[in-house]
């Protein structure tokens, strides 16, 4: 029981003749929490007691005293909505009190506890808050070193505060702490903590992506059965992949990055953050909603000619329609602006992290400054892929609905490029419409290069593709709601695409043992791809990634109808914004090249962590003609990227990409 507890009395103790004490709001190891009334201005205050533990030795006594008063001095320092205000330190029974600001509300952690996980886009609006605080904070020198869900409170009326500066490193003071003791949480220690090196700013940025991580899988990151196992795990294990996370995948990844040099930086979380704030919601699906279907074989061209005869001149103009009305909506979503969004994370980040957002641009679906604070993604992020709606629904009804869904989304569509003025002008926020980037690409061959089958970068001839240079988000970031769970079946059933053998399909040598043709029913391309690989449709509609048990290696196409004419300086500007929100980025080259006879190709190379692994990227962009620009985009580990796998990996994506319409 503490001093004020046992002189409380029946109307409260008065502390300082000034601030009655009322019922206790919080008790730990080292203080109670009041609340109380200042009676001088007549305002509901919260009063912390420093508690003494029994027998407590003078020096530590002393220690505990310092640290008190430190935490005060802290919070007085920082200017920001996201701290407490300290109204009044006072000293009596030989401790200090300190008198601050009361916050009506629940911790974080209680409200996951009591609520369930956050979605994604309020753990955002949580994170940008608390990011808010730490900016603060580091710039009057100030480290937290315990940012965690317990230490942030939400408000009754939405406000996010951090608080407990007890443990904060003060710039210039001197360490209240004991030798050798490591302080704080272990599950949101950073690892440079862990080992007992010096931490600095990056460590409270680690710290706010286990918050980040918790806040939406209800966990946190890593949580073993003792504070010694969970630091190990800390310092030698990958994070496991979060469920929950969608588009703020990459942003936990960037900021779970184990390299405090390499991890993700205010301005790159921020970024991040801002763009799935200002995104569209997710819509959550039932679990039974989500199937996963192995593809049917892809149809000979028999086949495709049989069915082709058969269809009728209203599937014709059905058809013509969803497309149409798929590249316009693209257009608004992207003039609609996102305009805070950033790249969204390669695997979901896992991309992560994409962490933190490569840029995706160029060529073909690519956005120019996709992965900078500024900008915004293409489109919103994507739904689970789901069960075929005419297992459930007859074609016959489908085709009613198809119809009056039409009709609705050309109305909408119309209505936003009417009143968004209707200048069609330049997006880079947009897969279609205007003169969109599209390039991608990244190291490759130069115009020495063309014609030789193919060197280590896996750049090859082949049939020529209808591709684009420049156009919709930048295709070196992933889609930022990716998940590996969230597949629709074999070779990319999400998007209906179908696979199947295909020898023969490739521009040149035919498809590897082990490879099946993926032909893209919403895309006009298809390509030979390792067997049993799964379509993932991200948050960019423009955008499809294939992999197989793993994330990586994997292989991701984006596509635009309105590509632009220079694939290599979308590279260049998407490079830019890479540097600052990419974790890990490390520029391997950008160049123009000659591929197919394409007006406009290039390349982009470079490295980045991503899943807990550092990753080697080449990214092509080209451009076919004014209305098929596309984006290969091939991951695979950097110490794998000459082995057979990868290599001909490359190769055969780049041999067997073929146009369809």
């Amino acid at each position: 029981m503490s001093e004020a507890e046992k002189t409380q009395g029946s109307t409260g103790r008065l502390l300082a003749g000034r601030y009655r004490l009322g019922e206790i709001l919080g008790q730990g190891g080292m203080g109670t929490v009041w609340r109380a009334s200042d009676q001088t201005l007549g305002r509901t205050v919260a009063v912390k007691e420093l508690r003494f533990p029994s027998s407590v030795e003078e020096d530590e006594k002393r220690r505990l005293i310092t640290r008190t008063l430190r935490e005060a001095k802290a919070i007085a320092r920082i200017r920001s909505s996201g701290a407490v205000t300290v109204y009044d330190v006072v000293d009596e029974d030989d401790r200090p009190w300190i008198v601050m600001e009361l916050i009506e509300g629940r911790s974080l952690a209680d409200v996951v506890r009591d609520d369930g996980p956050l979605a994604p886009k309020r753990a955002a609006e949580v994170g940008l808050a608390v990011l808010d605080v730490l900016r603060a904070a580091h710039q009057a020198g100030i480290l937290h070193r315990d940012v965690k869900p317990s230490n942030v409170l939400i408000s009754d009326d939405g406000r996010v505060v951090l608080t407990d500066f007890g443990i904060a490193q003060v710039e210039g003071d001197p360490s209240v702490t004991s030798t050798g003791m490591l302080v704080g949480a272990p599950s949101y220690i950073s690892p440079e903590r862990a080992r007992g090196q010096k931490p600095g700013p990056p460590a409270d940025l680690w710290s706010l992506g286990g918050l980040l991580y918790a806040a939406v899988e209800g966990v946190p990151p890593y949580d073993k059965s003792t504070a010694i196992a969970t630091l190990t795990a800390v310092m030698t294990e990958p994070v496991e992949p979060p469920k929950n996370a969608g588009p703020l995948e990459e942003v936990i990844y960037g900021l779970l990055t184990k390299d405090p040099d390499r991890r993700l930086d205010d301005a790159g979380a921020r970024g991040l953050l801002e763009h799935v704030v200002n995104g569209p919601e997710i819509p959550k699906v039932p679990a039974d909603a989500t199937r996963t279907m192995s593809l049917p074989p892809a149809p000979s061209k028999e086949d495709e000619a049989a069915a082709g005869a058969k269809e009728t001149a209203v599937a014709e103009r059905r058809r013509g329609a969803l497309k149409s009305v798929r590249n316009a909506a693209a257009a608004a979503a992207a003039k609609k602006g996102r305009d805070k969004g950033v790249a969204e994370p390669e695997s979901g980040a896992k991309a992560g992290a994409a962490e933190a957002g490569a840029a995706k641009s160029g060529a073909a679906g690519s956005r120019s400054d996709a992965a900078t604070p500024e900008a915004a993604p293409a489109a919103g992020p994507s739904l689970p892929p789901r069960a075929s709606i005419t297992d459930v629904v007859s074609k016959r009804t489908l085709i009613i609905i198809a119809v009056v869904v039409v009709v609705a989304i050309v109305a909408t569509v119309l209505a936003v490029v009417l009143n968004d003025g209707g200048d069609g002008g330049d997006s880079a926020k947009g897969s279609s419409g205007g003169d969109k980037s599209a390039s991608a690409g990244a190291s490759g061959g130069s115009k020495e290069d063309q014609g030789k089958d193919t060197d280590k970068t896996g750049q090859s001839g082949g049939e020529s593709p209808k591709a684009g240079a420049s156009g919709g988000k930048q295709s070196g970031q992933p889609d930022a709601s990716e998940n590996p769970d969230d597949n629709s079946g074999k070779g990319g059933g999400g998007s209906g695409d179908n696979s199947g053998k295909g020898k023969g399909d490739g521009g040149k040598g035919g498809v590897p043992d082990g490879y099946g043709t993926v032909k893209s029913s919403d895309f006009p391309f298809s390509m030979a791809m390792p067997e049993g690989w799964s379509v993932h449709s991200g948050s960019y509609s423009g955008s499809r990634k294939y992999y197989g048990g793993s994330s990586i290696p994997r292989i991701q196409i984006d596509f635009t109808s309105a590509p632009r004419s220079d694939a290599e300086a979308d590279w260049r500007k998407g490079e830019e914004n890479a540097r600052r929100t990419m974790s890990g980025y490390k520029g391997l080259g950008i160049k123009s090249v000659d591929w197919r006879g394409y007006p406009t190709v290039a390349d982009w190379e470079f490295e980045r962590d991503q899943d807990g692994k550092r990753v080697r990227v080449l990214n092509r962009g080209f451009k076919v003609d004014g209305s098929h620009g596309f984006a290969i985009l091939i991951t695979c580990e950097a110490s794998k990227w000459d082995d057979k796998e990868c290599a001909t990996l490359r190769q055969t994506a780049f041999d067997t990409f073929k146009i369809t319409d």
